[in-house]
């Protein structure tokens, strides 16, 4: 043929007749879907470039999380662009994120109101600040200082304003620095005053007794 083209073809309708180029351009141009019959594409170049490229199953497992296989996990940070991670069910470990919803049941460390009683199990609350409101919880330091204990373990620092109360329920004074109560207080002046009669007493007869012995 001497490399000369064969024109005006009828179009083919037996498998053995020869085909233009057109016909052939029309069963590749992918105008329609492409029936595998379950066979497989194989040799996909492993690096695809661009988005309309098939790619291998290794291409997938290398840059997809798997979510039938726990043993599949991120290599770095998912930047979500400002978007929500929804529907996540309840955490079970530490390191499982969490709602919006399960946060709001705990306390910020910024600060907010408590909604129920904190069971301590028996451990401490420690490095308070000074009480600003009545109802802050102040240290055992602060305690100390401010506070004069019950079981009089420490003592006073400055002077007692009663205000006009009474002292109440002072017992019997057993030391010179004791403050008396009134019980004390009665009863040292009855004996003052039995032992002031008996003196007088005693002067007025010795006085009677003398002045009689010098009348004799």
């Amino acid at each position: 043929m001497h490399q000369k083209a064969i024109k005006n073809v009828l179009p083919p309708t037996e498998e053995g007749d020869t085909v233009t180029k057109g016909y052939v351009d029309s069963k590749s141009a992918g105008e329609s879907d492409l029936n595998m019959n379950g066979n497989s594409i194989r040799h996909i170049n492993p690096t695809p470039i661009h988005e309309d490229e098939v790619v291998p199953k290794q291409w997938i497992e290398n840059n997809f999380l798997n979510h039938y296989s726990p043993a599949s996990t991120m290599e770095r940070d998912l930047n979500m662009d400002g978007r929500f991670i929804s529907y996540l069910r309840s955490p079970e470990q530490n390191h499982h994120a969490v709602t919006k919803g399960y946060a709001d049941t705990k306390l910020s460390r910024l600060g907010g109101d408590m909604q129920g009683d904190i069971g301590m199990g028996g451990n401490r609350i420690s490095h308070l600040g000074e009480p600003e409101q009545d109802n802050d919880a102040v240290r055992l330091s602060y305690a100390n200082e401010y506070f004069v204990r019950r079981g009089g373990t420490n003592r006073m620092i400055g002077s007692l304003h009663a205000g006009g109360f009474q002292v109440i329920h002072v017992r019997d004074p057993r030391e010179e620095q004791d403050v008396v109560n009134l019980r004390t207080l009665q009863a040292s002046e009855s004996s003052v005053l039995e032992k002031a009669t008996a003196a007088a007493d005693t002067a007025v007869g010795d006085a009677i007794t003398n002045h009689a012995n010098i009348l004799n």
